[in-house]
């Protein structure tokens, strides 16, 4: 497997720390290794792989990114820049590695560490995606929310990639991001890249909510549309935690979003939304699980996506309502909105539920607009582009709304506006 070529000379190069873990970083580092290649890359006889190929992986050459350990140039600093928010502390990780001079102070309350401890080694993965990240870690970053903290300012954990003379580069973050009981906070997980670049992006985040913390998590994908971007999130809530979480894809060629929110504690909230616009030949990929692992816990989830030229989207969304988790609610809804007749969406919503007092509900739709609407507009002397062009920022932009954080919402919806200034209007011309 090509991705797996550079391991070696990647692990004499930059051995595992003995300060790490206790140690134990070198067998998880060796466990992932072995499990990726034990598994492979999945493929589309994979049932949670079946809309998604992966192959275009094991056909490019991708360089470890610390093996080309550069600062950013003037061009590419600046268009860093250009993708930072004020309003927000900013954490900048260049080629997967955190750039000080771009980033912000945190703030009181908010603290960085680079150890795991013993007890968070595991030999368990859900996929190989995740033992690449794993195998090739060199040291992960755990942030933490110290208890009874509200931090004002949204957290921008920014990941941009560039490849400044060499060849394509793989970049594997790691991040686990500890919220304090009684606290709150607001954060962004952003992946941007240098325009017309190739690179892969394999990441993973793991957000903890303990009692009583309430957090907001917007992941934003706009990667360089040569990219492949394979993400992966994990969110636990613990009793009477709300969470606050949106997925947003507009960039990369090749993306998918691996989402898993499970609720461990009586009373927990979680609103779970996604918006994704794929055009061209683009692949966007979200697959969700909604773990009610307990009972008297509330979900709600909404993905909405907007598919033009001859680009895919899939939503593979599943619920999960144990045995003992009574009283649970939770909804479920996705829907596609087509521009082109060669646009293709696949959705797949589903329940698994084994406890009998609960209220549950999922449904997808995938439709072309709506000529009614169009024609009140077209009627209304509005050029049919702008028409269309109003209708389809309508329909997703009411999911960005759902985020009660003004700022996010004003920067997502910059993304947003940015996305569709690129579109290609197939059913307009």
């Amino acid at each position: 497997m090509n991705l797996l070529t550079t391991y070696d000379s990647f692990n004499r190069a930059h051995p595992a720390s003995d300060i790490l873990a206790e140690g134990k970083l070198a067998q998880f580092r060796q466990a992932a290794f072995n499990y990726a290649t034990t598994h492979g890359l999945p493929t589309r006889q994979n049932e949670d792989w079946h809309y998604t190929s992966v192959k275009v992986l094991n056909e490019i050459q991708f360089m470890p990114s610390v093996f080309n350990l550069m600062e950013p140039c003037s061009e590419t600093a600046l268009q860093i820049k250009d993708n930072l928010n004020s309003a927000f502390t900013n954490l900048v990780f260049f080629n997967g590695t955190l750039n000080k001079s771009l980033s912000s102070d945190l703030p009181l309350g908010i603290s960085i560490h680079e150890n795991l401890n013993a007890s968070e080694i595991t030999s368990t993965f859900h996929d190989t995606f995740e033992a690449l990240n794993a195998a090739y870690m060199i040291k992960p970053f755990i942030i933490k929310v110290a208890k009874e903290t509200i931090v004002d300012k949204p957290v921008n954990i920014m990941f941009f990639t560039s490849v400044e003379g060499g060849p394509a580069l793989m970049v594997h973050p790691h991040v686990r991001f500890v919220v304090g009981e009684r606290s709150s906070v607001k954060i962004l997980e952003s992946h941007y890249g240098k325009n017309g670049v190739s690179y892969f992006v394999n990441s993973f985040f793991d957000l903890q909510l303990n009692d009583n913390s309430k957090a907001t998590y917007s992941r934003i994908q706009s990667d360089s549309e040569n990219a492949i971007n394979i993400g992966r999130t994990q969110i636990s809530l613990q009793k009477m935690a709300h969470l606050e979480s949106l997925s947003f894809a507009t960039g990369a060629g090749l993306s998918r979003h691996s989402l898993e929110v499970t609720l461990k504690g009586q009373g927990a909230y979680a609103d779970v939304l996604g918006v994704y616009v794929a055009r061209d030949s683009q692949h966007i990929d979200n697959t969700t699980v909604i773990d009610h692992q307990v009972g008297d816990c509330n979900t709600n989830q909404l993905y909405k996506g907007l598919i033009d030229g001859q680009a895919k989207a899939v939503f593979c969304g599943k619920v999960i309502i144990r045995k003992d988790a009574q009283k649970a609610n939770s909804s479920q809804l996705n829907n596609n909105l087509l521009l082109s007749s060669k646009a293709e969406a696949d959705s797949k919503p589903s329940l698994e539920i084994y406890a009998d007092d609960v209220k549950a509900s999922h449904g997808s739709t995938v439709g072309q607009m709506n000529s009614e609407e169009l024609f009140y507009l077209l009627s209304r002397a509005i050029p049919k582009p702008k028409a269309i062009t109003m209708l389809s920022y309508g329909f997703l932009s009411e999911v960005i709304y759902k985020i009660s954080n003004p700022e996010i919402q004003s920067w997502l919806s910059k993304h947003l506006e940015a996305a569709f200034a690129k579109i290609q209007l197939e059913s307009a011309k």
